[in-house]
């Protein structure tokens, strides 16, 4: 990834604005839980859900499932800061091993909350689980990635497109 879009998406951190039209409009989507899911996240993470989302419904129209789970992929990340972030796109980039060895640091530390980050995914899947999701939308979020999956592989290529 080049420099300008990695700057241009920190300085999105800051920026509080999430877009109420279509915020609103996705949250009927949505039951009560999961729409708790989605108002935890950073103003950032939702408009990114949203893009996410927009595309989904453009690309896919009739697949409920890949739309809700749009919304939901990133629920799983918490709010996390400038530096984990950050910590993380660097670990994944010059290093990924490094998260593996991460994960046996306390979640409290740098270290052990940027290895959590990067598996965010399944965490999303069960929060969404807990949530009430049907369960086409939590295997759509545990199997995001999978080429195998369908709906998983398509949920991957939309977030990376955005």
């Amino acid at each position: 990834m080049e420099v300008s879009y990695r700057l241009r998406q920190a300085l999105a951190l800051f920026d509080p604005r999430v877009p109420a039209s279509s915020r609103d409009q996705a949250m009927q989507r949505l039951n009560e839980d999961e729409r708790t899911l989605f108002q935890r996240l950073s103003p950032a993470d939702q408009r990114h859900a949203l893009a996410v989302y927009g595309a989904a419904q453009e690309a896919w129209p009739n697949d409920d499932a890949l739309q809700v789970a749009a919304l939901l992929h990133d629920v799983g990340k918490g709010r996390p800061g400038l530096a984990d972030r950050t910590g993380l796109t660097l670990a994944k980039a010059l290093a990924p091993w490094l998260l593996l060895r991460w994960q046996l640091r306390p979640a409290t530390s740098r270290r052990g909350r940027i290895a959590r980050l990067g598996g965010d995914t399944e965490a999303s899947a069960r929060l969404a689980e807990l949530a009430g999701s049907p369960p086409d939308v939590v295997e759509t979020l545990r199997c995001y990635g999978f080429r195998e999956h369908e709906r998983g592989r398509r949920l991957a290529e939309l977030d990376a497109g955005l």
